[in-house]
């Protein structure tokens, strides 16, 4: 009799209209699809109907799941969705994934399973979720047999991580902490559950039981791109289905503008010492259009941030102890180039260095696709040294990156911005002609912060003073090199009452030269103008940036309650849960602008005589760089009116680029991250003789002054992290350990500020600061932990710092420790830094390091000590992808007593390293 019902469905036996009776309807389930019903008592006509409707929903070809019957069993008792929830008490499955369990239908406080669904009534939500049943058992059986969810493909869209895959991992984890980015919450457990949740979503969506339940860009083909595409591919790849596109989602395609978008560029802030989060630098991606029918504007132009979401908390300990230990989210932010350029390269004077990202067009489709999902729905805990900008966009990219490729993290303990772009720079493309390249180009325009434009108008504005000086009569001379004396006074009154005066002093000027020379001055005049107006431009952002810090402690300290960093979150993701009710609102906001319009209504507390100070000062300073647009306005209009303002502008920015290319031909692309350098040699020691050595050092981070490297710092500044060295005596059996040092942390920047903002014998020098400990175990006191600090004053400098002679003074304290001995010594430290550069790469050089310092440690009265390094740094060649660096090095250390030649010790070394960068 099943048999008959059967063949009779199948051949079309039955009239139109005609339904067959509900056992053989169960029967036909389990000989069509394998799937049996239990108890069969307890199941009616409109469940079954349900039923099959969820195995319609599915493809064709995984509509009988593998792995024999699929039992489906009803219970009387409640659950939210009719559902398991994988308790022994509500199980999902008993008997393997053999048996598959619903309850009665109950209603679901579960927010992200079921606010898609508010237009549905009790009846509509109940049968929907029937059908999502059947989805959910069907696709995870065949999860089972095929393995779908634990291929790269899906699991690095929410980061699943596997058992050892990451340090300190146990046990299959995912990274990403919202509930919203799971079709619900079954889906956090195991990268299988989250696939088959959203198989739910995706197969049997709302829309599917009611077309008016949710707007077109609400629906889960226009929110979940990347995961549809994931599944669709597993199902093709099997030759199993390939599911219909996506179709028109209105929303997406007007942001993404896909017919313009040109490429994708990574953006790395320089690396500042003003802020400690901000010492390593930061990265932003950004997409580039060109223009369309509707002007968009490059202030307007998307930048995507990848940042600890703080809000407006306290800096202090509990602030750097959450960021350090995961208690803020990483949140993918959308937000304008103008706010960027408002934040970091006006309030935080930090340049942006810029990358050209080589993907395809498909891989730049899924990129903004990405982009679109993670904004809406990407957070992940943020901790200062593995989990930051740069592992975000390693992740970013990774789920958009095609035929296998995959930017590797570089680093289990410390993930550096700088180093991800050297992994992201290792992984290979296909060029026009077949050849391969790195996946990272340089773009050899950075975004200049106002600062760093000031500093390179300074030192234009000083070359050209020394030119047109000898143009003038002796008289106008003497006018003119006052009026530059008056401009870089610190005094911002000085400086605007200079350039109140100005047109009329430049007028004179120009008066006072020969009728042939004229043309030619008025054009160093007007550039003159310029780069005053640059110099004043960078003093007024600066400004800004400290009216902008003091403001806010003022408030903060006022000690009324504000949103704190967690609650900011959840507001967000409010926000971005409904696309129909967000595209209502103004999706790309200013953060900054909001700030300070929340601090201008906020109370707070009354300001000190020192802040008060700051706030009059910065107030000048505004006046000031008023006054200098201004004079350049009254000059453009009347003695400079014939010089064409954008011939000036054209030919800054083509000096500018070749300048920056010259650069970029001859540094190195790899940072300083993740270094190490192999050396053997010979050493002299105190005691007579000579022995070969042998010695090994490794840096977590080491970029020193005047280093020039594509993916690293500034050549003006030094950064050592994890830093160590050791030497050894080579033997037979186990070498022996002579010495070793290990640094820390230790920073140098031979940045000094401008003049107009030297108020202080101070702002005219750099500083360095280290954290070391060091072994010399042929010394009577062996052990040595020390923290050292000093000034330093640039004696001369070259540009970028390929060349630079420094004198330091500080002081050196710290305690020593051996046999016998623990004491504490502090004494002071003179030093010598020099480096020349060499022809050719930029790499080479030859650099002297000297050191004098004498100190007191108690018990033992003073011992004065001087080190001398003479190193050459060469670049010899190329060894496949890595470029050969030789650095010959001689070292000499003595230490000792003044009063007795015979407490004294002289040690000497000769060592030739090889590092591969």
């Amino acid at each position: 009799m099943r048999l008959l019902a059967l063949v009779s469905v199948l051949l079309g036996a039955l009239p139109a209209g005609a339904e067959l009776p509900l056992s053989e309807r169960i029967a036909a389930l389990e000989a069509e699809h394998g799937v049996v019903l239990r108890p069969r008592e307890a199941w009616d006509a409109a469940l079954v109907a349900e039923i099959e409707a969820g195995l319609a929903s599915l493809p064709p070809a995984l509509r009988r799941p593998p792995g024999g019957l699929l039992e489906l069993e009803l219970h009387r008792e409640s659950s939210p969705l009719g559902l398991g929830d994988g308790s022994v008490t509500r199980p999902e499955w008993t008997e393997g994934h053999q048996r598959f369990h619903l309850y009665r239908y109950a209603p679901s406080k579960e927010r992200r399973a079921t606010f898609r669904l508010s237009r549905l009534t009790d009846e509509e939500a109940e049968r929907l979720w029937r059908r999502r049943a059947v989805v959910h058992a069907v696709v995870q059986r065949w999860d089972d047999a095929r393995g779908w969810s634990q291929g790269p493909r899906w699991r690095r869209l929410n980061g699943w991580v596997g058992p050892f895959e990451r340090l300190f991992t146990f046990h299959e984890e995912v990274l990403m902490r919202y509930a919203g980015a799971f079709s619900r919450a079954r889906g956090q457990v195991s990268a299988s559950l989250d696939l088959v949740t959203f198989a739910e979503e995706l197969l049997a969506p709302v829309e599917s039981l009611r077309p008016d339940a949710l707007g077109v860009d609400d629906q889960v083909r226009c929110q979940e791109f990347s995961k549809a595409r994931a599944l669709s591919e597993s199902l093709a790849a099997e030759g199993l289905a390939s599911l219909p596109p996506r179709g028109r989602c209105p929303a997406f395609d007007t942001w993404a503008e896909l017919e313009n978008l040109t490429h994708f560029e990574v953006m790395m802030a320089a690396a500042s010492g003003r802020q400690p989060e901000s010492l390593f630098g930061h990265l932003m991606l950004r997409p580039v259009w060109r223009e369309g029918a509707v002007p968009r504007g490059p202030g307007f132009a998307p930048v995507v941030q990848l940042v600890a979401l703080t809000g407006l908390e306290a800096r202090g300990l509990q602030y750097s102890l959450k960021g350090l230990l995961g208690g803020y989210d990483t949140g993918f932010l959308t937000t304008t180039m103008g706010e960027v350029s408002h934040e970091t390269m006006e309030l935080e004077q930090r340049s942006v260095r810029r990358f050209r990202l080589r993907l395809t067009p498909t891989e730049q489709v899924r990129l903004l696709e990405r982009i679109w999902e993670l904004e809406r729905r990407g957070y992940f805990p943020y901790r200062f040294f593995t989990e930051n900008c740069a592992s975000a966009l390693v992740f970013l990219l990774n789920g958009a990156l095609e035929g296998g490729r995959k930017v590797r993290l570089p680093g289990s303990l410390w993930v550096l911005p700088a180093a991800a772009l050297d992994m992201i720079s290792r992984v290979e493309v296909e060029a026009p002609g077949g050849e391969t390249q790195p996946l990272l180009e340089y773009i050899p325009d950075d975004f200049e912060s106002t600062e760093a434009r000031a500093e390179r108008a300074h030192v234009s504005r000083e070359e050209l003073l020394s030119g047109l000086s000898a143009q003038l009569p002796s008289a106008a001379r003497a006018r003119l090199r006052l009026l530059h004396w008056r401009l870089r006074s610190a005094s911002p009154e000085v400086r605007r009452a200079t350039y109140i005066r100005m047109p009329e002093v430049l007028t004179e000027l120009l008066q006072a030269v020969p009728p042939e020379q004229v043309d030619e001055v008025r054009r160093q005049l007007h550039a003159y103008m310029a780069w005053s107006v640059r110099v004043e431009r960078g003093a007024a952002d600066r400004a800004e940036g400290e009216k902008l810090e003091i403001e806010r402690n003022r408030v903060l300290a006022v000690r009324v309650r504000v949103p704190s960093a967690a609650e900011g979150v959840r507001d967000r993701q409010r926000q971005f849960e409904r696309e129909d009710e967000l595209q209502r609102r103004l999706a790309v906001l200013d953060r900054i602008s909001l700030l300070q319009e929340a601090l201008a209504k906020a109370p707070r507390r009354p300001a000190t005589s020192e802040e008060l100070r700051i706030l009059e000062q910065a107030e000048v300073t505004e006046a000031a760089f008023i006054a200098s647009t201004e004079a350049q306005g009254a000059l453009q209009e009347g003695a400079l009116a014939s010089v064409d303002p954008g011939t000036f502008l054209a030919e800054d920015h083509r000096q500018k680029v070749e300048s920056a290319q010259a650069w970029a031909d001859g540094a190195l692309v790899r940072s300083g991250a993740a270094r190490m350098v192999m050396a053997m040699g010979v050493d002299f020691p105190a005691a007579g003789g000579s022995r070969p050595v042998l010695v090994f050092q490794s840096a977590g981070l080491s970029e020193s002054l005047g280093d020039a490297r594509l993916h690293g710092f500034q050549s003006g500044s030094e950064l050592r992290a994890l830093e160590g060295e050791l030497s050894l005596l080579p033997r037979k059996g186990v070498p022996r350990v002579l010495s070793s040092r290990f640094t820390l942390v230790g920073y140098r920047t031979l940045m000094r500020e401008l003049p107009i903002h030297q108020r202080s014998v101070r702002d005219a020098l750099g500083w360095g600061m280290a954290a070391q400990m060091e072994t010399q175990r042929e010394r009577a006191v062996p052990y040595r932990a020390t923290a050292l600090a000093e000034a330093l004053a640039v004696v001369s400098e070259g540009p970028r710092f390929r060349h630079f002679t420094v004198l330091g003074a500080g002081m050196k304290a710290g305690m020593h420790w051996g046999p016998g001995v623990l004491a504490p010594a502090l004494g002071p430290r003179l030093s010598l830094s020099h480096r020349t550069g060499l022809p050719g790469s930029l790499a080479n050089a030859v650099r002297l390091e000297a050191e004098y310092a004498p100190f007191w440690r108690m018990g033992d009265g003073i011992t004065h000590e001087a080190i001398g390094t003479l190193q050459v740094d060469l670049a010899v060649g190329q060894l496949g992808r890595y470029r050969l660096l030789l650095a010959p090095r001689a070292q000499a250390r003595w230490a000792g007593r003044l009063a007795s030649r015979l407490d004294s010790t002289l040690e000497r070394r000769l060592v030739l390293g090889l590092e591969l960068n």
